[in-house]
């Protein structure tokens, strides 16, 4: 069995502790292990009895991080998956756990529908970081045909103050824009859209690579009359 507290003490780098500490607010304590070691790890362990793995409390961000992706892509049916999902989610208090789990969690065509009626349920909660993972979820997983309608109906009719929830509404919604232009841009200035959310959607998408110089500056145009 892999000694995981030895493999994160061995793999710390105190620069990148110092500065993930910086943007990371609400984590455990960071002991600096970058994100590409993690993953190996993760795979290794899920080589191994990753379910014994999973039952010890993370005591690090990094342990954290590791469930996360251990939960996310070891193999297991999408009903296992989906429970560990809910066991894990109430721990997350940062986005960047948040957002590695969601980036990470395989889920095969036929059982997306499990994953979005668990989705709905989280954006339900009026809870910050449930309400992430729902908008992070949906981007990763549901920026699709069979969904888009659905996507851009929920991320602009439910409303959290909490900030990570309104960045990450807003990192879906420059994603819906960018596959689904047409359906995406009129969501983006209805009344019930959060202004900070709509504002933030706008300059991702300004910042995309994948979108016209013309359809930056309608928006820009569109956000300012807002």
């Amino acid at each position: 069995m892999i000694d995981i507290k030895k493999e994160l003490n061995d793999n710390i780098d105190q620069k990148y502790q110092k500065f993930h500490t910086g943007i990371i607010p609400g984590a455990k304590e960071i002991l600096g292990v970058r994100v590409p070691v993690l993953r190996d790890i993760s795979k290794r362990i899920c080589t191994e009895d990753w379910r014994s793995f999973l039952k010890e409390p993370a005591v690090s961000h990094e342990e954290q991080m590791l469930k996360a992706l251990v939960i996310g892509s070891a193999a297991m049916s999408v009903e296992e998956r989906l429970a560990l999902t809910k066991e894990f989610v109430p721990e997350i208090g940062n986005w960047a756990v948040c957002d590695t789990l969601c980036g990470s969690w395989k889920v095969k065509k036929q059982d997306k529908e499990k994953l979005w009626s668990y989705c709905l349920d989280l954006m339900r909660t009026d809870d910050e970081f449930k309400m992430r993972v729902s908008a992070v979820m949906m981007l990763y997983h549901f920026v699709d045909d069979d969904h888009i309608d659905d996507v851009l109906r929920s991320l602009t009719s439910r409303y959290h103050p909490g900030y990570y929830y309104r960045m990450g509404a807003a990192w879906a919604l420059a994603d819906c824009f960018i596959k689904f232009p047409e359906k995406t841009e009129p969501m983006l200035f209805l009344d019930s859209l959060d202004k900070d959310i709509r504002n933030k959607a706008v300059q991702k998408i300004s910042d995309s690579f994948r979108v016209s110089k013309e359809d930056k500056e309608r928006l820009k145009d569109r956000k300012r009359t807002c």
